[in-house]
């Protein structure tokens, strides 16, 4: 198999499943931990990790369809997705402002149904989404959570708009307004609102506990 990626917990790679391409998931021990705790944590994240992508899947966010779960071995098979990563696209010195705004308003709208079915992505970043033409998917869902907070909602827009400022400064604020337009239609504007208004107030702590 191919390595795609090698992460702290888990190592990601291309390989084949039933004459599929398909991405291997694997989550690897950890020598600072016990082996008995390590192999516990190892096994209950790969289930967790399954259920989110699941829920996700059920709530009508594009995200891999998942062929395989061993939580003994730590490991998840799911298909492969073709397309770029959003964050390469954004990168390309000749994307126009439409493509900026159609892929906000997409990936607002994604993240929108996950918080309407009470799922916190935990990372999202541009590293996670892929695009295929028109269309727009969500991957790793290793950090998500179940949550109804409104808080919690608001910690997951920050990331990414932390994401673009730092990373797509170009685009950042033309992708972030088309963002928070595809999230308000489909959690409407009410609740739209509020997400922003906390995530404002998160960002003023931040700025206040730097200071201090």
């Amino acid at each position: 198999m191919k390595l795609l990626y090698r992460g702290a917990e888990a190592d990601v790679f291309l390989g084949d499943w039933c004459g599929q391409p398909a991405v291997y998931k694997m989550r690897k021990p950890l020598a600072y931990r016990l082996p008995e705790l390590d192999k516990l944590i190892r096994n209950q994240r790969t289930v967790h990790e399954a259920q989110m992508l699941h829920l996700s899947k059920l709530a009508g966010v594009s995200a891999p369809s998942l062929y395989y779960l061993s939580p003994q071995e730590a490991l998840l098979v799911m298909g492969f997705l073709e397309g770029k990563r959003l964050r390469v696209l954004l990168l390309e010195p000749g994307i126009t402002k439409e493509r900026v705004e159609t892929l906000g308003e997409e990936f607002g709208s994604s993240i929108a149904k996950l918080h309407a079915a009470g799922i916190m992505h935990g990372d999202l970043t541009t590293s996670n989404v892929i695009v295929n033409g028109g269309s727009i998917s969500l991957v790793d869902f290793g950090l998500a959570v179940h949550s109804g907070r409104l808080e919690d909602q608001a910690v997951d827009l920050r990331l990414i708009k932390e994401t673009l400022t730092g990373a797509h400064n170009r685009v950042s604020k033309r992708f972030m307004q088309s963002l928070v337009s595809g999230y308000s239609s489909v959690l409407g504007r009410k609740r739209a609102e509020a997400a922003m208004k906390k995530l404002a107030e998160i960002e003023r702590r931040g700025r206040y506990a730097r200071v201090e």
